[in-house]
Parts: structure tokens; C-alpha cells; sequence
């Protein structure tokens, strides 16, 4: 499987600061302040994926079993105050709450990715440094933080297997943590809290990522989440952005705010819901539930996205709760206010109060969400407006946004809505996973011009139906298999078949968890299709894949298996589906458990390639099948 290249050069020193309630953070490349990693940007080409659903994956996407190295240090003058049990406890122990802590660091990241990421640290040490704390907080600059880096790593190195924390078997080490007695010391110099990265070789693997923070006299969850969302997953620091992500302003120490929906989308931590122009639909919405995202069509890498977000648990610190809006442009290089923000916030109150301050205060109003009583429009006519980023019209009508609440409604689009159009409500679906943690899933139908059902699915199993799909028979599951139907299309005890302008018999099987049938312009008789254009999909060990024929297709477009079924379309530009069902997670990388992938590509059989062949002909766009989200121990 290919991986980009997220490696971090030697002398990259990415520091968090700590005023109170700001990070002062800052990126140091080639000894320049930068608003972000120019190795970790979102690729050029990745914005070719936005038109397509589910996550985009512009940054690395740990998942499972995501194994963390802690190495502690103590110094003469500095002696350690907390046990080497009580760090292990803190960073590792489901439920953690002492010192005023709602959960571990391994909590945060369970939450956060609805049980997509198990983030577990296996801690060594105390080692006490060669020299006192104080000559190490002094020198220039990040100098003798090196110094204190190397003397660490050859002093343990006897103790620890670093191969071990090579999650994903490319050569280097994810994420290593020196975790040092006493407090922070000066902003920019010395053993001041930052992320770098390193050339050594241990183990036969590059000791790559690895970031310092202080321990002070008791444990806080912010440095370390804010520090680990640099390691593991390559996000920039969000300068302008408040208190909405944890990335961005210090709000909570020592419980800090979540990570913003639009990484979380990007993850595929969370599901997403892609409008079109053509939509014309109501939705209701709940805090975690899927967010809602509109492209810029002639220019894919903008995008608007939108979710409720209510002042409760990690967001408990906010001053007030509605629906948040972001403006993401790929275009941009990170966030450097006052100039556009490659991510920002779209204030509610018409104002950018946050784009245009590096850090906010306060990094908070209940001004800055949609509600009735607030704002409950954006649109062309509105302030704020719905135009991109070059001030073109982006056709995007967000309205009669309800009063704030657990529960929210609001309209897209501007036509009219056909009676019974709902889109689907909002659901996190699926099973419950680990310590009560959501696994998200269910169907979610994005409306369209004649949306009447929306989509259902059952255990845990995600589908979403682009924004201007036609659904006039709705969507069902039977047996695990899922159907989406615009013409009549049926499924039956596993079993399914697709047509367009033709009939469908459902009393043979053209699909017994080996075959997808599908048909344009013809019939199935008896599982078998006649006077279509295409007939594809096999089985790859379990697997079910569907194709759509080489001409449009009008009556909705299938794709059902017994583990995964890669995106399929119709021509007509009506209907794009992607399923994900309950045996696989995705390309695997041998019996590892645990990987980070940097790029995913194609699934490594022939016959893949040739289906990701047929659908390049097809759409001149490909995107990798969305992985399955784990229940973890």
C-alpha cells in the first residue's frame, strides 16, 4: 500500500505556549515561525476527493491499537513529584478521574474518534538527567532540549524495543513523549513544550515524532491531546479560530474543548452528509451526529461544513451552543490572521472577531452559532454571506435554523420541498462500543429535489446518499445487504439486483454474497441480467463489489456485499452511494491490529485495479473505501 511521505525534517520545532487560557503556539521550520507544517499541508490533488463522500484523509489516520512510548526525566534540582503508576494511570486507566480529570488522554482520543482510535502509552523511566533543570531551560533557542533528547534516548535505549511503536511498519516511530519534571520554563527556549522530530536510529527504526511537556504537580490533559493531534495525525495549530478546537486556543487545561468536526470528518470519525444545489430538504441534527458538508463544484478543495455543538461535556466550556459553521479552502496555507484562514469559523453574528486575531479573547460567544434568536439564515443576502472565498455566489441557502437545543432543524436549498422530505434524521446509529463510547453509523439521506424515505441500516453500518438523490421507494436493508433504490429497485434476504428503465425479479439471486448484477436499460429475469451494459462486481475474499454500467442510469444505483462495496454512481448524476458493511476494515496490512496509513490506495488484487480502472473511465475520480469503525476493549 503506498503512504505519502509525512516525515518531519530534523530542526522542525513545533512549540505549544501557555498564557493563560491562550496556547501560544508556534511552528518553527528551517528556523522560521510558519502558520503551519509545509510537509504535512493537505496535498494538491486531495481536493480532487471532495466531490466524492465520507472522509478525505488529507492528513495521517491512525486507527485501532495506536501505541504511544513515554519516556519520564528528572533532574537534581527538580525531583519528580508524581509516580511513574500515576502518569501510567493517567494516560492509559478508561474512566480516570482524579485531580479534577473527566477521563485519561486514552478517553480523550476514544471519544473524540467514536472508538476509531485506542491511543495507549507504555511508560518508562524516571531517568534523571546528567545536568540540572535549569541548565537545560537555558541556551538558545530548542538547543539543549536536543541535547536532553539525546542523552534520554541512548540512556534508555537498553530498556526499550523502539520497533515497538512503529504502528504501521513504515521505519519510523509515531509518537514519543518526554515528559519532564517541574514546570515549563521560558516561551522558546530550552525545554519550553513543543513537538520535533529526530534522525536517530534505534531498533531498526527512525525515532521520528516525539514532542516534550512538563509534568508540573499534577497530570492535565491539554498539552499532551494538543501535542499527540500534532504527532499522530500531522494538524496544524488553528490560529484564529478560539476556543472551537483543541488545536487552537488553551481554553481548559486540564479538560480541554474536542477536536473540530471538519478533522473529525476527515478522519472518518464522524459521518457526513454532502448537499448539492440541487437540494431541497429539512434535517434535524444532534450534537455528534452527522455533520453537513457543500462543495464548491468549480473548485473542490472549498468547502463549507456544519454540525450542532452543544456546551456540553468537552464542549461544557463554550458560551452558548447551536449550529457551527466552518469555511475550509485548501488553497490556503494554514491559518495566519488577519488574512483568510485556509479553516475558519463562520460567525453566526456576522463578525470576524476570531479570523482576524491570532488568539481570541474570548475565544467564545453564543453570537457565534445559528439559531433563531441569533441568526437562523446564510445565504447570498445575508451577514454573513454564503459566497466563497473569491467572492463568487456559492448557491448555498442554510435556513429556518431552529432555537438552539439538543435537537436542531434546519433547511437547505431554494426551491421548494416536496411534502415528507426530511433528508433523514440526524443518528449516530450503530452499536455502542467501549465505556459507553458511540460507534457511528446508520444511514443518512442527504434529501434531494424528491426525497421521500431517506435511507435505514442497521448495525453500525454507515451509508450516505449525496444531496440531490433521487429516492422515491426509500432505502432498506434486508439481511445486512443495502439497497438504494430510485426506479424500483429491490433487495430480498441478501440478495440484490439493480435497474435502470428495466424490471427486477427478485426470485433469483443475482447476488448470494459472491456477485453484484447490474443493469441500464435492460431486465433481470431470474438473476440474470439482459440488455444491460454492465454486468460486474465479484467477491474478493468475502468481499462484494459493484460497478455501474457504461451508460446513465436513472434508476438508482446499488452496491451491496458481504464486507465492503466501494462507491458506485449513476451516470445521470443522481444517486452516489457508498456502503460499508460489517467484515472488513479495510486494506490490511498483515495481522497488525494497529496502523497508521498515510495515503490509502488501491486494495492490492487485479481485480481491484481493474474495477478502480472501470470507475476512472467512469467518474476521472477514485476514492478509498471507508474503513470500518472498531468496538474496542
Amino acid at each position: 500500500m503506498s503512504r505519502r511521505n509525512w516525515m518531519l525534517p530534523a530542526g522542525l520545532v513545533l512549540a505549544v505556549g501557555f498564557l493563560p487560557s491562550l496556547a501560544q503556539a508556534t511552528i518553527v521550520w528551517e528556523g522560521k515561525m510558519v502558520p503551519a507544517w509545509p510537509d504535512l499541508q493537505p496535498p494538491a490533488d486531495a481536493s480532487k476527493a471532495f466531490a466524492l463522500l465520507g472522509p478525505i484523509h488529507l492528513f495521517p489516520h491512525p486507527s485501532g491499537v495506536v501505541k504511544g512510548l513515554v519516556l519520564l526525566v528528572d533532574f537534581s534540582d527538580t525531583p519528580a513529584t508524581l509516580s511513574k503508576d500515576e502518569i501510567d494511570a493517567w494516560l492509559n486507566t478508561k474512566g480516570y478521574n482524579k485531580y479534577g480529570l473527566t477521563g485519561s488522554i486514552r478517553d480523550y482520543y476514544l471519544g473524540q474518534s467514536n472508538n476509531v482510535v485506542d491511543y495507549q502509552n507504555e511508560v518508562h523511566g524516571y531517568y534523571r538527567a546528567k545536568q540540572p533543570k535549569s541548565y537545560y531551560d537555558g541556551g538558545t533557542s530548542y538547543t539543549r532540549a536536543d541535547e536532553l533528547w539525546a542523552e534520554v534516548v541512548a540512556a534508555m535505549d537498553a530498556e526499550i524495543d523502539f520497533s515497538l511503536f512503529d504502528n504501521d511498519k513504515d521505519g519510523r516511530t509515531d509518537a514519543i513523549s518526554l515528559l519532564y519534571a517541574g514546570g515549563e520554563g521560558t516561551f522558546g527556549q530550552g525545554l519550553w513544550p513543543h513537538a520535533s522530530s529526530s534522525n536517530i536510529k534505534k531498533d531498526g527504526v527512525t525515532l521520528n515524532r516525539y514532542m516534550m511537556t512538563a509534568l508540573h504537580t499534577q497530570p492535565t490533559n491539554y498539552v499532551f491531546a494538543h501535542e499527540s493531534g500534532h504527532m499522530l495525525f500531522g494538524w496544524p495549530d488553528l490560529y484564529g479560530v478560539g476556543d472551537y478546537c483543541i488545536m487552537a486556543n488553551r481554553d481548559a487545561d486540564t479538560n480541554p474543548v474536542g477536536i473540530n468536526d471538519m478533522f473529525r470528518v476527515d478522519q472518518g470519525w464522524l459521518d457526513v452528509v454532502d448537499i448539492d444545489s440541487s437540494t431541497n430538504a429539512t434535517y434535524t441534527t444532534a450534537p455528534d451526529a452527522p455533520a453537513y458538508r457543500y462543495v464548491n463544484t468549480a473548485r473542490t478543495s472549498e468547502y463549507f461544513l456544519w454540525s450542532n455543538v452543544q456546551p456540553t461535556q468537552e464542549w461544557v466550556s463554550l458560551k452558548g451552543g447551536g449550529i457551527l459553521l466552518w469555511h475550509f479552502d485548501n488553497s490556503i496555507s494554514g491559518n495566519s490572521p488577519p488574512a483568510t484562514l485556509q479553516l475558519a469559523v463562520v460567525q453566526g453574528g456576522g463578525t470576524r472577531i476570531l479570523s482576524a486575531t491570532t488568539w481570541p479573547s474570548p475565544g467564545t460567544a453564543a453570537t457565534d452559532f445559528f439559531y433563531k434568536g441569533n441568526n437562523s439564515e446564510f445565504s447570498a443576502t445575508t451577514k454573513p454571506a454564503s459566497s466563497w472565498n473569491n467572492a463568487t455566489a456559492s448557491g448555498l441557502r442554510i435556513y429556518d435554523v431552529s432555537a438552539n437545543g439538543p435537537q436542531m432543524t434546519f433547511s437547505v436549498g431554494t426551491g421548494t420541498i416536496v411534502p415528507g422530505s426530511t433528508g433523514g434524521a440526524a443518528s449516530t446509529g450503530g452499536a455502542s462500543g467501549a465505556a459507553g463510547m458511540k460507534a457511528t453509523g446508520g444511514a443518512i439521506a442527504a434529501g434531494g429535489a424528491k426525497s421521500t424515505g431517506g435511507a435505514v441500516a442497521t448495525g453500525g453500518r454507515g451509508t450516505v446518499i449525496s444531496g440531490g438523490a433521487v429516492s422515491s421507494g426509500g432505502a432498506a436493508t434486508t439481511g445486512g445487504s443495502s439497497v438504494v433504490a430510485s426506479g424500483g429497485a429491490m433487495s430480498s434476504g441478501g440478495k440484490s439486483s439493480a435497474a435502470s428503465g428495466g424490471t427486477v425479479s427478485t426470485s433469483g439471486g443475482v447476488n448470494t454474497g459472491a456477485t453484484v448484477g447490474l443493469t441500464t436499460g435492460g431486465s433481470a429475469t431470474g438473476g440474470n441480467a439482459t440488455g444491460g451494459n454492465a454486468t460486474g462486481g465479484s467477491a474478493i475474499g468475502g468481499s462484494s463489489l459493484g460497478v455501474a454500467g457504461s451508460s446513465p442510469s436513472s434508476g438508482g444505483v446499488l452496491a451491496q456485499g458481504g464486507s465492503n462495496s466501494v462507491p458506485v454512481s449513476s451516470l445521470g448524476g443522481e444517486t452516489v452511494v457508498s456502503t460499508v458493511e460489517g467484515n472488513s476494515s479495510g486494506p490490511s496490512e498483515g495481522a497488525c491490529g494497529c496502523r497508521i496509513v498515510r495515503s490509502e490506495g488501491s486494495r492490492g488484487t487485479a481485480y481491484f485495479f481493474g474495477m478502480v480502472g472501470l470507475l476512472c473511465a467512469v467518474f476521472r475520480r477514485t476514492r478509498s473505501p471507508r474503513r470500518r469503525r472498531p468496538v474496542l476493549p
